[in-house]
């Protein structure tokens, strides 16, 4: 335990300490009543054992109530003084963030449907971390931005999964047209499709970036541990601002690790492009849409997580008067009880 302002301690042991001598001297050199006695006793009374007990209480409790005073007065400055302790406390499971991208063009409903499936478990497991979801097609949208409120970004994935498993589910027949599949589709579409009669769709590398930029404090804190879970099937229909490697290339500069899933019946050459951008951020490429090729993916990804080395601490310190108050407290209330068996 450590002392914040010390000073008042020393001071307070001052005081105590004059106190004591002041206290040593008035017992040992008082003054004696001079001029006669200040009241007749008769001698015998003083033999009496009754008087003798009395003598040696008054006696014990004068010195125990000086004692007292003493402690009240330590005690008093080591309030005064602000006692403290220190604590380190390991943040490794407040120092990453996590964003799920997602292409939401119409051949990646199953693998996304499937894969929020499997990551809601893994959002649940999580214990500080931040997590957002960005969706994109022509144009990127932020849905979640990085957050740590886990029920609300189990809501956004739920209403994500619904409207894709809606769209399957039409896209098979399974299912006719109604307000309530019209209302699921705008909440995977709205925003992802500006500008799509003139740049196209499935616009990978503008996803990507997109992702990389929503990391808004990588400056600020560059110490946090970043990924991306990375869904699509890497064909492209449009013109892109940013290419996929360039995309790749962002995420190496900011230190952001990507793990991609690729569907499983993606041509081999986005295969390949996508592989090589994935493992050059220090990240693993999967790809098909089972669910238990899936389902294996997201443990492997779980897996691979829980090693990354963001293990840091930070020092805390707590102010601890509770203890010394306690026994403050106390010792005023012994001493004031003294002060009126005496009569001080």
């Amino acid at each position: 335990m450590e002392l914040k302002n010390p000073m008042a301690l020393y001071i307070c042991a001052g005081v105590a300490a004059v106190f004591v001598i002041l206290a040593f001297i008035n017992i040992r050199f008082g003054k004696k009543y001079r001029g006669g006695k200040k009241a007749y006793l008769p001698d015998y009374l003083k033999k009496e054992a009754m008087y003798k007990t009395r003598i040696v209480w008054y006696t014990i409790l004068k010195y125990v109530l000086i004692v007292l005073i003493i402690a009240d007065i330590l005690l008093s400055g080591f309030l005064m003084a602000r006692p403290y302790k220190t604590e380190s406390r390991q943040l490794a499971n407040y120092n990453r963030d996590i964003i799920l991208c997602m292409d939401i063009s119409t051949t990646v409903d199953h693998l996304n449907a499937t894969l929020i499936d499997k990551l809601e478990d893994l959002v649940l497991e999580l214990n500080g971390e931040r997590f957002g979801i960005v969706i994109f097609n022509t144009s990127p949208v932020l849905l979640c931005p990085l957050t740590n409120d886990y029920q609300y970004i189990i809501e956004i994935l739920e209403k994500v999964k619904v409207g894709l498993q809606m769209r399957l589910d039409f896209t098979n027949g399974k299912l006719i047209y109604s307000d309530k599949l019209l209302e699921s589709e705008a909440f995977i579409s709205n925003g992802t499709l500006v500008d799509n009669a003139e740049r196209g769709s499935s616009i990978i590398g503008d996803g990507l970036a997109a992702a990389a930029l929503d990391f808004y404090d990588v400056e600020d804190k560059p110490d946090r541990s970043r990924v991306i879970i990375f869904s699509t099937d890497n064909e492209l229909y449009g013109t892109e601002i940013i290419t996929l490697p360039e995309a790749g290339q962002m995420c190496q500069d900011r230190d952001i690790i990507v793990y991609g899933i690729g569907t499983e019946k993606m041509a081999s050459a986005d295969r390949a492009m996508m592989k090589e951008v994935v493992e050059d951020t220090g990240g693993t490429f999967y790809y098909g849409e089972d669910d238990d090729i899936v389902e294996n993916i997201v443990a492997e990804i779980r897996q691979q997580m829980a090693t990354l080395d963001d293990t840091q601490y930070e020092i805390i310190e707590y102010e601890t008067p509770e203890v010394p108050f306690k026994y403050l407290l106390l010792s005023l209330c012994l001493t004031l009880l003294l002060a009126f068996i005496l009569k001080v």
